[in-house]
């Protein structure tokens, strides 16, 4: 391991008068430390170079256009680059001014070669004023993969091993949840006793790792680039294995939902059943993928995935809490049902949380559940709810073209609070149709719209038919 004081910086190249070498922007950053030169043409020779090294090229890499060349400073710079090296050649594209501004408002050196001096000579520069601490570096290294191959898929005691090994303590966080997945440190006092630096994680899964070094220790730039590599496999295959579960769990809910049954509900929730109880979570759309990387990557026993207006979390009782502490860090709104102990019930419980989000999304509170008695109990059973709709509606649950006709006006002038308008009009009818229509009802079910004691049997048996089959 290096100290900061042997480590080659970019301006010890610009120094070195044989070299030639000036600067075009980013002086600022000519601190940074440099551990390798590299010429590449590529496209995007980001994805071929690695933190602390130096991209030299004619230009051919170089965007024309003024606001790509600043948005190529922007992505060297992500990439942890030290520098970007033109030389002063034909076949490069003229800097615009604004690639000079991104390259100093970022610190990111903007060199300019001597047209005569070969970047051989350059990259042969760098070598060897790092090879004093080579064979350090390498001995390090070999251990560093050695710790990497003895983890047995053990992620978090290859990281503990790691932060032992290169005396660093690390976390790692994932740009989707902003969940920590890896932490390496206990002690919160660490922020306060090293240096921090953070760097991204360039998987398949983006994240980001924050590394907490002793003053004067900081990591070689030649470990730091291997053991980005070494994290970015570990945190991709975690949160790959996230992805899974949640794609699972998805469809296990979405069968739920639409009435079904699945098999991978009892697996998913760790053997819990409906019989123990469970609630219903509703959250706006936005927040869902967030959400539900984060109760997949945490393992939580919960069912998470997309409806028709948002996204639902199915959440046995016991783990309520759990859930509740990850809306509460998150900052998102929840809409939490009553508890129900029937999967046939879960369309009712995510109805029932939607109303109770529409509530929340205008309050301080990020959790809130379900308060008072569901009508009659409609939100304890589907079977229930049938024996109310069978009992109540009668002959107009059939599925006849009459049956239907007579049930959608009765449904329609529920809804609209017995307007008869409002009703004849959203039907497409006229009054005297709606006055037919409404005294068939009547003589089918027995039951009067204008006594009170059936008008409430009607409403009732029309939310219940609402929550189990849809209106």
């Amino acid at each position: 391991m290096a100290s900061v004081e042997s480590v080659l910086k970019v301006e010890d190249l610009v120094s070195t008068a044989s070299l030639g070498v000036r600067v075009l922007a980013g002086a600022a950053g000519l601190d940074r430390a440099l551990l390798w030169a590299h010429s590449c043409e590529m496209v995007a020779p980001e994805k071929w170079l690695g933190p602390h090294e130096l991209l030299m090229t004619v230009g051919l890499c170089v965007p024309r256009d003024p606001t790509e060349q600043a948005a190529f400073v922007r992505r060297l710079d992500d990439a942890g680059l030290a520098g970007l090296m033109i030389g002063d050649h034909d076949t490069a594209p003229p800097v615009s001014e604004a690639m000079l501004q991104e390259a100093e408002a970022r610190r990111f050196p903007v060199l300019l070669a001597a047209e005569h001096i070969p970047y051989a000579v350059v990259a042969r520069h760098v070598a060897a004023a790092t090879s004093s601490s080579q064979l350090l570096q390498v001995l390090k290294l070999s251990k560093l993969y050695q710790v990497a191959a003895n983890a047995d898929d053990d992620l978090i005691t290859l990281c503990r091993n790691l932060a032992s090994l290169l005396s660093i303590e690390f976390r790692v966080t994932d740009d989707v949840s902003g969940l920590t997945v890896i932490e390496t440190w206990d002690d919160p006092d660490i922020r306060s006793e090293r240096s921090l630096r953070s760097f991204r994680l360039r998987g398949s899964q983006p994240a980001q790792l924050h590394l907490a070094e002793y003053p004067g220790e900081m990591l070689d730039a030649f470990i730091l680039l291997h053991l980005l590599k070494v994290l970015e496999f570990g945190v991709d295959r975690l949160l790959n294995a996230a992805d899974q579960r949640a794609r699972v769990s998805e469809n296990a809910l979405t069968t739920l939902l639409n009435g079904g049954e699945s098999p991978d509900v009892e697996v998913l929730l760790k053997g819990r059943t409906a019989g123990n109880g469970f609630r219903v979570a509703a959250i706006p759309e936005s927040e869902g993928r967030r959400i539900e990387r984060s109760v997949a990557t945490l393992r939580l026993p919960a069912l998470v995935g997309p409806g028709q207006t948002h996204f639902y979390l199915l959440i046995p009782r016991d783990v309520v809490g759990d859930v509740r502490r990850i809306a509460e860090t998150a900052a998102v709104h929840f809409g939490v049902s009553s508890v129900y102990t029937d999967y046939r019930d879960a369309a009712a419980a995510a109805r029932e949380a939607s109303q109770v989000l529409g509530a929340a999304q205008f309050g301080d509170r990020r959790w809130v559940e379900f308060e008072g008695t569901t009508i009659a109990v409609l939100s304890r059973s589907r079977r229930e709810a049938d024996e109310i709709i069978n009992g109540v509606l009668g002959p107009l649950v059939a599925s006849t073209t009459a049956a239907t006709r007579l049930r959608d006006t009765l449904f329609c002038y529920l809804r609209n609070d017995r307007h008869w308008q409002v009703t004849a009009d959203e039907l497409g009818i006229h009054r005297q149709t709606l006055s037919y229509r409404l005294n068939r009802i009547e003589a089918e079910t027995g039951l009067s719209i204008n006594r009170s004691a059936d008008l409430a049997a009607l409403w009732i048996a029309f939310q219940a038919w609402d929550a189990t089959r849809g209106s």
